[in-house]
């Protein structure tokens, strides 16, 4: 029967084309081991071509002669499963040449979504080949395009990113995230896909027997058991079709608004929120923020909104993951109107969201997006003006002086800007679009943004306008901690050059979730294990800290140094030296530690980062200090115990400034904001001007919180005297403005 099954000119033809293709997937990076894009890949192809070989060995059987007996059943799953071993065995081979980080993993999707998808492929074509009988060929094309179009429906009239689909198994949507953890929801739609195509297969059977009766049907159950069969897969097919919501198949806005269980609603948005997170003047701090970046918007960007905006606030990004996907993407659709951001991340990405609605306006009809997505999110990161807490020019010109960018015409053609590392590429996209309209207009950019045709609206191609953005940023000059920044932020590859990235961002979440949960243990044998696989800075951060938390300090720096040591890879593991710093000061290395702790703080890699280095600069220069704090930053793992240390020290040495500021960032961390301002106003003025903006800040902070915006507009302004770079000058004035708006628009939730 396997001779005869592939005896058939088209049938080897067909494996020749599926041979090809396995063998270019192999140079492909991200398809070329066995996981879910090599996969997604043959379980697109096998299964289109299966559905058309199916119908011809049903013609080839006699259409009604023969195809009536069960042999056909048989002949047709030889025919569409066995040359599946084809890409599996040269994935598997590839192996030698490409490392393959979780065979098991990697044949779990492979079953799972390849073998349903061949199934349904051909429980389809056996069902139009018995029910139409003509045109056979044109409808298995056309049905198998629409049932792929489900996810391009589904992911662009929902909210969800998201897909199951009965051919490509799951869709994950156009996300920078890379953990995919996916198989247990898979496994279950899997098991409808099955349910599904023995219903057509039986559906076949019976419209067959009606059309040849006698001998020469397919051997079926008798009546009442094929009923019951049938009964049992409409069963399965309807519960996971009725409760698909519930079961995280799916996801319909009326499902997200049920879960996040809270709603307000202004002037311009509906708001979505987690009604046990979001309350009282928190809440309606977020509701006027939309308000007031609004009005920003509509100024910047000359238009006003015809409908109200819908932003959906998650409680985290896995709640995020599990209803629309994207847990660590903050996105929107503008075409619904919809923003969908997790609820840590509104402070830094509502307005650059918001710009892509507004954009929306003079986007590309219906889908109302721009041409591309270098001019999509370069417009965003052009409207802040500030990335990575940089004016995004300045940070373009390091990206640049620094030969970190990317191909910037490259950007704005149609997938550039996707293959290129993100990280560089906003920055890039961002100050060109920022140069674009501050010399050439708004009104030109608007056309552009919807057209893409750079020579036609500004007279010059692309590449000399893209000459005339770089002599603009030659006028920027940089020192050696510029310079380590730039290469920590941008000198990382993107998803397609990392090695079995999916399995290792996978494991990364999980160390990262045993660090939170203070397993220190098996944190270490979670980020031993993603080390095994390929070397990631995620990895070695993790590995650095539980051996720090479990008081291994000499293996700690070790492993710490041997990364650092092979230059070409230290600056990104810049971060790293925090943690060998720690690690020194837990071996009375003081001016080890000392010494790693100020060369990091030269590239000024953030505000947060500053202060955390400030600090231990400050301690440690005073030995007494050190001493009694070294418990603080390297052995106690508790909050109590950490909290209790910094109290007792501050009940001995009332008017010492560092361990008062420690213990008011403890009371942050536990919400208790009255007890923190206490403290921080009972802080002299601290030396440091890193510190002394921290203070200043974190007063204005916790009194916007509060709700006391008078007192928040002085802490604010207090801390503009203590600014050291000008995008915090920036942030400061935007805080300031915010403030002014909350004390003339008052605090309204309808």
């Amino acid at each position: 029967m396997f001779k005869e099954v592939f005896s058939y000119r088209s049938h080897v033809a067909a494996l020749v084309l599926l041979l090809v293709l396995s063998l270019i997937l192999t140079q492909i990076p991200l398809f070329n081991y066995l996981g879910y894009e090599f996969s997604a890949a043959v379980a697109l192809c096998w299964s289109f071509m299966a559905g058309l070989l199916t119908i011809s060995l049903w013609k080839k059987s006699g259409q009604g002669q023969q195809p009536g007996t069960k042999q056909f059943i048989y002949r047709s799953l030889i025919l569409g499963l066995v040359p599946l071993f084809i890409p599996f065995l040269i994935i598997c081979l590839n192996a030698f040449f490409v490392k393959n980080c979780s065979f098991l993993a990697g044949s779990i999707l492979f079953l799972l979504i390849v073998l349903p998808a061949v199934l349904f492929s051909q429980a389809l074509a056996f069902f139009l080949a018995v029910w139409i009988r003509r045109w056979e060929k044109t409808a298995f094309f056309l049905s198998w395009f629409i049932v792929l179009f489900h996810i391009l429906y589904v992911t662009f009239t929902g909210a969800q990113i998201f897909a199951f689909n009965p051919f490509l198994g799951y869709f994950a949507g156009l996300t920078y995230d890379e953990s995919l953890e996916v198989a247990d929801r898979l496994l279950l739609y899997r098991m409808g896909t099955l349910a599904f195509t023995l219903l057509m297969v039986m559906a076949a059977q019976y419209l067959h027997e009606r059309h040849w009766p006698g001998e020469g049907a397919i051997q079926t159950p008798p009546g009442s058991s094929r009923r019951g069969i049938i009964f049992a897969l409409s069963i399965v097919v309807a519960l996971l079709f009725f409760f698909s919501n519930d079961l995280g198949l799916s996801s319909s806005e009326s499902h997200i608004k049920k879960t996040l269980g809270g709603q307000a609603e202004t002037e311009h948005f509906v708001i979505s929120y987690p009604d046990t997170l979001l309350k009282g003047a928190r809440l309606a701090q977020i509701v006027q923020l939309h308000e007031f970046y609004y009005v920003q918007l509509s100024r910047a960007l000359r238009v006003r909104t015809t409908r109200k905006i819908h932003t959906f606030l998650y409680a985290s990004a896995e709640q995020k993951g599990r209803l629309i996907g994207a847990a660590g993407t903050n996105l929107a659709k503008p075409w619904l109107w919809q923003l969908h951001i997790n609820i840590g991340d509104i402070d830094a990405s509502l307005k650059h969201e918001l710009v892509h609605v507004f954009a929306a306006d003079f986007g590309f009809p219906l889908i109302r997006v721009g041409i591309n997505s270098g001019l999509i999110e370069g417009l965003a990161v052009a409207v802040e003006r500030i990335e990575y807490e940089e004016p995004v020019h300045r940070l373009a010109a390091l990206v640049v002086q620094n030969k970190l960018a990317p191909d910037v015409e490259g950007l704005f053609s149609l997938t550039g800007f996707m293959k290129a590392p993100a990280g560089a590429s906003y920055v890039v996209a961002g100050s060109f679009c920022r140069y674009l309209i501050d010399r050439y207009g708004m009104r030109r950019f608007k056309m552009l943004y919807r057209t893409g045709e750079f020579t036609i609206l500004y007279g010059k191609p692309l590449p000399m306008l893209v000459r005339e953005w770089r002599r603009f940023l030659g006028g920027f000059h940089f020192n050696g901690g510029d310079r380590a920044k730039a290469e920590y932020l941008f000198k990382r590859r993107s998803i397609f050059g990392k090695e079995c990235a999916r399995v290792i961002a996978n494991v990364n979440k999980e160390s990262r979730e045993l660090l939170a949960q203070r397993r220190y243990e098996e944190a270490l044998v979670s980020a031993d294990r993603s080390l095994e696989h390929s070397l990631s800075v995620d990895a070695a951060f993790q590995k650095t800290t539980a051996l720090l938390r479990l008081g291994r300090y000499t293996e700690a720096v070790k492993f710490a140094e041997s990364n650092l040591a092979d230059t070409a890879r230290a600056a990104s593991f810049l971060t790293l030296r925090v943690l060998l710093g720690d690690a020194f000061w837990a071996l009375d290395s003081v001016e080890s530690a000392l010494k790693v702790h100020a060369e990091i703080l030269r590239t000024h890699l953030s505000v947060s980062w500053d202060e955390a280095l400030s600090l231990r600069l400050e301690i440690l220069l005073r030995p007494d200090l050190a001493r009694t704090l070294k418990p603080y930053y390297v052995s106690l793992n508790e909050d109590s115990a950490r909290v209790a240390l910094l109290e007792r020290i501050v009940r001995a040495e009332p008017d010492e400034p560092v361990t008062m500021f420690l213990l008011a960032r403890e009371r942050i961390a536990h919400e208790k904001f009255d007890e923190a301002i206490q403290l921080l106003d009972a802080v002299p003025a601290m030396k440091s001007p890193i510190l002394e903006l921290a203070r200043q800040r974190r007063l204005g902070q916790l009194s916007l919180a509060l709700g006391r915006y008078e007192r928040a507009k002085v802490y604010f302004w207090q801390s503009l005297n203590h600014v050291y770079r000008d995008s915090q000058a920036l942030e400061i004035e935007e805080r300031l403005k915010f403030c002014e708006w909350m004390t003339t628009a008052g605090e309204q939730v309808n």
